[in-house]
C-alpha cells in the first residue's frame, strides 16, 4: 500500500511580462533643438530597422526633462534585435538561435551624430547670443 500524496501548494500568480524595449539617452542643454536632434537619430533608427514590420512604427522620442530625451523602441523584437540576444529553441540548450535583423539604434546614433549635432548646435548659438557673445 502506498502513502497518500501530499496536496500541491497553490500556484502563485506572476506579474504580466513587459517587452521592455530598448532605450538610448542623449544628455544636453535642452530645448526644442534637443528633441529635433533626437528625432534625427530616431529617423535613422527607423530606416535601419526596415527589416522589421513592427519596430519602425514604434520608435519614438520622449523628452524626460529639459536635459534628457530618450529614443525608445518598445516593439517586442526591439531588444533582441538591438542587443543580439540569443535563445535556445524550446529550451534545447544544444541549439542556440539568434534574433532576426540587425542592430538599429546604436548604428543610427553613430551614422547621424553629425546631423544631430548640427541641429543641437543651434542651442549653443542661442545661449552664446543670450550671454552677449556674437
Amino acid at each position: 500500500m502506498t502513502a497518500p500524496r501530499k496536496p500541491r501548494a497553490p500556484r502563485r500568480s506572476r506579474a504580466p511580462r513587459a517587452t521592455g524595449g530598448y532605450r538610448a539617452t542623449a544628455l544636453g542643454v535642452g530645448g526644442g533643438e534637443l528633441v529635433q536632434a533626437a528625432e534625427e537619430i530616431a529617423d535613422g533608427a527607423r530606416s535601419n530597422a526596415s527589416w522589421s514590420q513592427s519596430i519602425p512604427p514604434n520608435i519614438r522620442t520622449e523628452q524626460v526633462d529639459a536635459n534628457t530625451v530618450n529614443v525608445v523602441a518598445d516593439a517586442g523584437p526591439a531588444y533582441p534585435g538591438e542587443t543580439r540576444a540569443r535563445h535556445p529553441l524550446f529550451g534545447n540548450k544544444h541549439h542556440w538561435y539568434g534574433p532576426p535583423g540587425e542592430p538599429f539604434l546604436a548604428p543610427a546614433a553613430e551614422q547621424r551624430a553629425g546631423a544631430a549635432m548640427d541641429k543641437f548646435a543651434l542651442v549653443i548659438d542661442r545661449k552664446a547670443m543670450e550671454a552677449g557673445f556674437s
